[in-house]
């Protein structure tokens, strides 16, 4: 692991310098050297030195003066009392010690002591004012909500509505969709393949259906799981497919098996990802997945029936890089992370929306955490399905509000985008 010489950092945390309460440390007093409790820095010491700079031990590390600096094994945990801490979590703004690494910020961005003193925690806030998004077209289409995209190489797209088991081939004219065909079926997941047909899942299969752009005409696929059930599938562009699938039976809580696909062209399967080295599972619920250019597999990963979940990136050999689970600034108890569609740009970095919270996480390759955008600002509500356009642009399907009557017509966007 890249810290473990972090890790090995002093164990025993030490408690305020002020009190014999042992309280958690909050401030250090930069002219005095002191670390002390929230009431002792109200007490003791404004008492006795009035006209000494006191800072929050979270902001000591983003001060320019040299002098400003923090021994992390000095700070208990918050979540751990009897821990040191060891990493400062760029991404939750706070110290953590070992416990908390792989429960709660595996895929984080992590900030050694060296660098966290060297005021070098604001890369993260850099990289976000370089990220710009803008829309460039937006139309109305003719479904209830579009919970899954796929574009042709002629600029048609097929699109879904799964809980109406619409599936429809449209063209994009000024601001609407023009259906070319229409098909009865409900699916879960969808993929353009480099012939030019369109493969997808559907309730029960083995194996993905194929369906033919010029006939509409849909067919068994030689991409069979058996005897699991796909949940989603990804094309890569050297003609490999990825299929997220599962055992059948109750989704949550987890039982039987779990697992990422990849086959060849042929349908020959090539990798199976389920376990890690400690034969723990992988993930509960593949319902999205995509890849990077070099082979890193990026699964969207429900938790839960609310589709609560995170986003959990694996090396092409089956080692997890990243595990993400969503902004601590938006993404509370009562506003979660909520991922149900993702990509991968052709710089590899990752986009993920997060449906309820009108939210676009962009993430690296490696699942870490390079910023949010919040598209409610723009006047885009309910983003869910997200796909890249033949010209470079994105494109990103819109739900409904549950309880819309059927009247209602659902949006999709282009978008600009750059800086990832």
């Amino acid at each position: 692991m890249a810290f473990a010489s972090s890790i090995q950092k002093g164990q025993i945390p030490v408690g305020c310098q002020l009190c014999e309460g042992g309280n958690k440390i909050q401030w250090k007093c930069i002219t005095c050297d002191s670390l002390m409790c929230d009431k002792c820095k109200d007490g003791v010491h404004l008492k006795i030195a009035k006209d000494h700079k006191i800072l929050n031990i979270n902001d000591i590390g983003k001060q320019e003066v040299s002098k400003d600096t923090i021994i992390f094994s000095d700070v208990k945990c918050d979540d751990h009392s009897q821990q040191a801490c060891c990493l400062y979590c760029n991404t939750c703004n706070k110290f953590i010690c070992p416990k908390c690494i792989t429960k709660v910020h595996n895929g984080h961005e992590l900030i050694e002591e060296e660098d966290y003193n060297k005021g070098k925690v604001e890369m993260k806030t850099k990289q976000k004012s370089e990220i710009k998004l803008e829309i460039s077209k937006e139309y109305t289409a003719d479904l209830i909500s579009i919970h899954d995209i796929a574009v042709c190489s002629d600029g048609s797209m097929w699109m879904a509505d799964n809980l109406r088991s619409k599936i429809k081939h449209v063209k994009l004219r000024e601001n609407r969709t023009v259906v070319i065909r229409s098909l009865n079926t409900k699916i879960y997941g969808i993929a353009q393949t480099h012939s030019n047909n369109i493969l997808v899942t559907t309730t029960g299969e083995t194996k993905l259906q194929l369906i033919n752009t010029m006939t509409g005409e849909m067919t068994d696929s030689r991409y069979d799981v058996k005897p699991l059930i796909p949940t989603s599938i990804h094309v890569t562009s050297d003609h490999r497919v990825i299929i997220g699938a599962w055992s059948g039976g109750k989704a949550f809580p987890v039982t039987g098996r779990r697992v990422v696909v990849v086959m060849d062209q042929e349908g020959k399967q090539l990798k199976e990802y389920e376990h890690d080295n400690h034969n723990k599972r992988l993930m509960t619920y593949p319902a999205c997945v995509t890849c990077t250019s070099n082979g890193n597999i990026c699964v969207v990963d429900w938790l839960d029936y609310d589709s609560k979940g995170r986003v959990v990136v694996l090396s092409p050999g089956g080692d997890i890089l990243g595990t993400y689970t969503g902004h601590p600034d938006v993404n509370t108890k009562d506003e979660p992370f909520i991922p149900l569609g993702i990509l991968t740009t052709p710089s590899d970095n990752i986009v993920v929306t997060d449906t309820n919270n009108h939210l676009l996480h962009i993430l690296s390759d490696q699942g870490q955490i390079i910023t949010y955008y919040n598209l409610h600002d723009m006047g885009i509500l309910g983003p869910y399905s997200l796909a890249l356009s033949t010209s470079g642009t994105i494109y990103l399907g819109c739900v409904s509000a549950d309880g819309s009557p059927n009247t209602a017509k659902s949006k999709l966007y282009e978008l600009n985008y750059s800086g990832f």
